[in-house]
């Protein structure tokens, strides 16, 4: 067997191992009870993937986020996170030639996030012009929802009428590359659907390439159900397909609100092929799942999913909403938790968290509700448990004791000669994003989804990244990016337009220009208010600055690419968005803060910050 398969070692939530013998893109399991790590071969030594990694600490209830960059003779062709604690991730994408990624941590325990960049020794070459145009909503409902009944009328909720209508159908992105490149991984951002509604992060459920081999791969990414299902009563006239006429009304919870942009990462690959491996992870527990890449070739990514089969197939199979226990990776990243940066990549390991509970009901179970022991109201509803004491079970559907997950790896080899670090040269520094929570992201809007900065000092080309005043705490990056910023060889222009708009007809965030000018950090300044200016706390004050790109000398005027805010002694207030406006000034004690102003490049993805002291003073004087 030796040359023609993967080993990969699967660990339980409970100490028990499985090794499956996995064939590029087909999977074979069996137990075997404190089986190792096992490898057929380490691969090319020439041409190798290496991890680059930087770590941060993430607080009880905070979000941090921290970047990875490649040396100067490396290649940045993708990367991942790994969560050691309760979170999940909310961003992992892209910045300049370096990748960063963010985490929220919803526990009262602390947790640590480790951004992952997957370097190569050569000069491979990413498709140029993609944007995070393909998008995945948390706001769910039935895919087989019967709105219309013969019996009962037709279904007005949210999913039907406002502004929410026909949001449901963007459940999966599917993102995918131009003509001669591989989808080796998938970028993701946070933002929210509605900009006038309030959001709150939900994690990824999928991010999984296909198994096969051929000169593209396709991924499907997804993002756990933030919606939370009506449980109150409806005239129910016939049984019939009752499970399948779901209500979706307000007021729904933040999370509901909730999208992911997604961007495919794009490589030029030789032989590529998808390797997987599955494993069950107990309801209220954890599994890891690691898989390597056949003799010979690199790892050059790799990605998860929750099938959750017993949620697929017949027409009244359960669905979960919020509430239900979310389905997702504390770590899809290159190496195993605590290995030092700079190793070698053999294989993928992505460490899946299931939040169900064995047994109990989902949320979609239909009640028949009684008025007293005898007496029908003939209405009906959905919840997880009954409402009366003499109310009787119509359709009711149980948590699996586990679910099955899903861990891939796309295997190939880089075209093109090794490259080696040039003597006494530096390497330049990421430039350092400023990021919001996920909970005050500003609204993606189509074409799309975008993250608001956040505050932080005005940063620019070979900045450090490292944490700085106004800064979340802890944040941090690593010391080396490739020469070139940007996806490498040299970024071309991200599209900005609607889907389909521009370049490959039919094909989302693709576009045929070419490489514009290295960019740079927009530039940025505040007129109003002056330094130390006064603002009244609880009053609306007036607020104007500026930001124009470089090159180019354009206005930056789109509210989703700017942000304002105000650092008080618990850390930075979400003032709002836009060059200018009038802005609600927080309750803060008396005193002198520091007021940012932050904006982003969308073609570039850099930022920029400018700064003054205000004081805070009473709103009546």
């Amino acid at each position: 067997m030796a040359g023609s398969g993967v080993f990969a070692k699967v660990g339980g939530a409970v100490g028990a191992k499985t090794v499956g013998v996995v064939a590029a893109g087909v999977v074979a399991v069996s137990a075997a009870a404190g089986a190792g790590v096992w490898w057929v071969s380490r691969g090319p030594d020439a041409v190798a993937v290496v991890e680059r990694s930087t770590s941060v600490a993430v607080p009880a209830g905070g979000e941090r986020l921290t970047v990875a960059g490649c040396l100067a003779h490396e290649t940045a062709i993708g990367g991942g996170y790994a969560i050691a604690g309760p979170g999940f991730a909310t961003n992992s994408h892209f910045i300049g030639g370096a990748w960063l990624a963010s985490a929220f941590n919803p526990g009262s325990d602390g947790a640590t996030l480790t951004s992952y960049a997957l370097c190569v020794n050569a000069k491979a070459e990413l498709e140029p012009g993609l944007d995070f145009t393909w998008r995945a909503h948390a706001f769910r409902d039935r895919a087989n929802k019967l709105p219309n009944s013969r019996f009962d009328g037709s279904i007005h909720d949210l999913t039907t009428d406002g502004p929410l209508a026909g949001v449901p159908g963007n459940a999966v992105a599917t993102p995918s590359c131009g003509g001669g490149y591989t989808m080796v991984g998938a970028e993701f951002r946070a933002g929210r659907i509605l900009g006038d509604r309030a959001v709150a992060p939900v994690p990824l459920d999928r991010l999984m390439p296909g198994a096969g081999t051929g000169t593209a791969a396709f991924w499907e990414v997804s993002v756990n159900p933030g919606t939370e299902l009506s449980n109150r009563s409806f005239p129910m006239s016939d049984s019939s397909d009752v499970v399948r006429r779901t209500r979706i009304v307000d007021p729904q919870p933040p999370q509901a609100n909730f999208a992911v942009g997604v961007r495919p990462v794009c490589v030029k690959v030789n032989d590529w092929s998808v390797a997987g491996v599955e494993v069950p992870v107990a309801a209220g527990g954890a599994a890891e799942a690691v898989v390597r890449c056949p003799k010979g070739r690199l790892v050059v990514g790799g990605g998860f999913r929750f099938p959750a089969r017993n949620e697929s197939g017949a027409l009244e199979a359960p669905q979960r909403f919020f509430g239900d226990g979310w389905l997702y990776a504390s770590a899809d990243a290159p190496v195993a938790a605590g290995v030092p940066s700079g190793r070698t990549v053999r294989d993928w390991h992505v460490t899946g968290v299931n939040q169900q509970r064995a047994g109990a009901l989902y949320r979609d179970s239909v009640w028949i509700e009684h008025g007293d022991r005898e007496t029908l109201t003939g209405n009906g509803y959905f919840d997880e448990r009954a409402h009366g004491a003499d109310d009787q079970e119509l359709r009711t559907s149980a948590m699996p004791a586990g679910q099955p997950l899903v861990a891939g790896v796309v295997c190939g080899s880089i075209p093109g000669a090794p490259t080696s670090p040039s003597k006494g040269a530096s390497a330049p520094v990421p430039v350092r994003p400023d990021l919001p929570s996920a909970a005050v992201v500003v609204p993606p809007g189509p074409p799309a989804v975008t993250v608001s900065p956040g505050a932080s000092p005005e940063v620019s080309p070979g900045s450090s990244p490292g944490a700085s005043p106004g800064a979340s705490p802890g944040a941090s990056a690593g010391a080396g990016t490739p020469s070139v910023p940007g996806r490498s060889p040299a970024p071309s222009s991200r599209t900005s337009g609607p889907p389909n708009g521009t370049g490959v007809p039919g094909t989302p965030g693709r576009t045929s220009s070419g490489p514009p000018a290295q960019p740079q950090p927009p530039v940025v300044s505040i007129q109003r208010p002056g330094a130390g200016g006064q603002l009244r706390r609880g009053c609306e004050e007036a607020f104007a600055g500026t930001a124009r790109t470089r090159p180019g000398d354009r206005p930056l005027t789109d509210p989703q690419y700017t942000a304002w805010r105000l650092t008080g002694p618990d850390g930075p207030v979400v003032l709002g968005a836009g060059p200018s406006g009038g802005f609600v000034v927080p309750l803060l004690p008396d005193g002198t803060y520091p007021l940012t102003f932050t904006a982003t490049d969308p073609d570039s993805g850099l930022t920029a910050t400018a700064r003054v002291s205000v004081r805070v003073v009473g709103c009546l004087r």
